[in-house]
């Protein structure tokens, strides 16, 4: 079965293109990255085809999917090129089993900007089947796409797949370009928080029957598909939330300042004493001024006790990547960098001295503490 979707979330590219990819190419400043399980799906593919059919069905097979992932990494960049318009650049593009997945820097509140960049990518998938169907001079009969193992065969089958994604991703299921699109339409008019809430609540009821459709229809990539589409509409949800709340603010509103922070020459055994008597779950590493050096987590702590030892300095184990920002930095940009897979954001100030720092599960707090008093303020209104 082809890919079916696309631009599912933003936030996967990092999570998984980094630790499960890895890159091919560059094209335009957008980094191309394979992920390991699309080899995986490459070797079952080959490996079903040749058992079923032999090798000249194995290696059709295989063309036609490498081709259909070529016209998926297209619509991507018809989604990049679009965006690009307004002024938002698209670091990677990550091709997974189930279709490509970009991220872009931000999505775009204005509902027009939205809406071009979402149906830039459905767009580029139906010129291309027009294109070739205009190449086999119309459109054949749909039993002529299976088994015809020549070029005519192969050429018909890419276009039939391409109207299958033209159409697949139409449908109103955000975060699809479908649902993007139609939450465009209702930011328009409910704004892009409100929006996308109701997005996202069409969004997971279609991925649901999505997913029973293909239970009942014993097509597992579709529920597959349906998971992806549903937890991503979630995800989305809450980022939406999260920045309803935190739009505008400083990051010292957010920013954790109660705090234990360790120093690089402390052995790792300190972090491991810090970690059990604190809640924290990430540490800030200091110098003797107190300005930030980096971050030790939870994850690296015990993985330093394995391979290095508790008696290790935290010099050697610590990340060095940490971005630190301004008190008065917009929650905006933190957002985003924590959404790019950042496991915290420090804040400093003026001499680089660290008064606190930020992480998503701390926001994510705020968002539920938000959210409950939204809760009481609506119990309230309904008792008068």
């Amino acid at each position: 079965m082809p890919p079916l979707s696309s631009n599912i979330t933003r936030h996967a590219p990092t999570a998984m293109g980094r630790r499960w990819s890895f890159p091919i190419g560059t094209i335009a400043g957008t980094v191309i990255r394979i992920h390991y399980t699309f080899l995986i799906l490459f070797a079952w593919i080959g490996v079903a085809g040749w058992a079923a059919s032999g090798p000249t069905a194995a290696l059709h097979t295989l063309t036609f999917f490498a081709l259909l992932f070529l016209c998926v990494v297209l619509h991507e960049f018809g989604h990049i090129f679009a965006a690009r318009r307004f002024g938002v650049r698209t670091p990677e593009v990550v091709l997974l089993p189930i279709g490509g997945v970009s991220r872009m820097e931000r999505i775009p509140e204005e509902p027009q900007a939205e809406f071009v960049i979402a149906i830039a990518g459905p767009a580029v998938t139906l010129v291309i089947a027009l294109v070739l169907i205009l190449a086999l001079g119309g459109l054949p009969a749909p039993e002529a796409v299976a088994q015809d193992f020549t070029l005519h065969g192969l050429i018909v089958q890419l276009a039939f797949a391409n109207l299958v994604l033209f159409v697949f991703n139409l449908i109103p299921a955000f975060p699809l370009d479908g649902g993007r699109v139609l939450r465009a339409g209702l930011a328009a008019t409910l704004g892009h928080t409100r929006g996308t809430r109701v997005a996202a609540q069409i969004g997971q009821a279609a991925a649901f029957l999505l997913g029973l459709a293909g239970l009942f229809g014993g097509n597992m990539i579709l529920v597959l598909v349906a998971v992806f589409i549903y937890l991503a509409a979630g995800s989305e949800n809450g980022i939406a939330q999260l920045h309803g709340i935190t739009s505008g603010k400083p990051a010292s509103a957010s920013m954790i300042s109660s705090f234990v922070s360790l120093q690089a020459n402390d052995p790792v055994r300190e972090a491991a004493n810090a970690l059990i008597h604190t809640e924290q779950r990430e540490f800030p590493v200091v110098d003797d001024q107190g300005r930030l050096e980096g971050l030790l987590t939870r994850d690296g702590i015990v993985q330093a006790l394995v391979t290095k030892g508790p008696e290790s300095p935290i010099a050697d184990v610590m990340r060095r990547d940490i971005a630190a920002v301004s008190r008065w930095t917009l929650m905006d940009d933190i957002v985003s960098l924590l959404t790019e897979g950042a496991p915290a954001v420090g804040v400093v100030d003026d001499h680089g001295r660290c008064l606190g720092y930020i992480t998503w599960e701390n926001l994510m707090e705020e968002l539920m503490i938000s959210r409950a008093l939204d809760q009481r303020r609506a119990r309230t209104s309904a008792a008068r």
